[in-house]
């Protein structure tokens, strides 16, 4: 049975940047990984409490603040990891806001901070594989 990944950002480009960490790290795990993805928070919280993951990398900042249920990344992060079928799974917060207090709130809440500044396709893949493995 493959790994399934979820890949919630509202950027298609980092959405593909994701996709393609996650195609190396298939090499890794030698194992398939199923992608699926989502570009709004809601849809992202949807799923991360009804569906079960191997692995999470959200974004902080969503572009879906006209939608009811909008959420920040932060946010979704903290009741992943308080309730629905994703308690435990592992997350990766990957934001472009690289700054101390945001990566501080994510290892706080359990959450593995990956700034989008720098981003190293090989290097992430990397820390894909080694969460998935777990």
């Amino acid at each position: 049975m493959p790994y399934r990944v979820l890949v919630a950002d509202d950027d298609e480009g980092q959405r593909k940047s994701h996709g393609f960490a996650l195609e190396v790290a298939t090499a890794i795990v030698e194992d398939e990984i199923a992608i699926v993805e989502t570009a709004t928070s809601v849809d992202a919280w949807q799923k991360i409490k009804s569906e079960q993951f191997n692995l999470i990398i959200l974004d902080n900042d969503f572009k879906d603040t006209n939608l009811k249920g909008h959420l920040p990344g932060i946010a979704l992060l903290q009741l992943a990891k308080k309730e629905g079928a994703n308690k435990t799974t592992p997350i990766f917060f990957c934001s472009a806001d690289a700054y101390d207090t945001l990566k501080s709130m994510v290892e706080k809440y359990g959450g593995i901070y990956l700034p989008k500044v720098g981003y190293d396709i090989e290097k992430v893949a990397e820390l894909f594989a080694n969460k998935l493995k777990k």
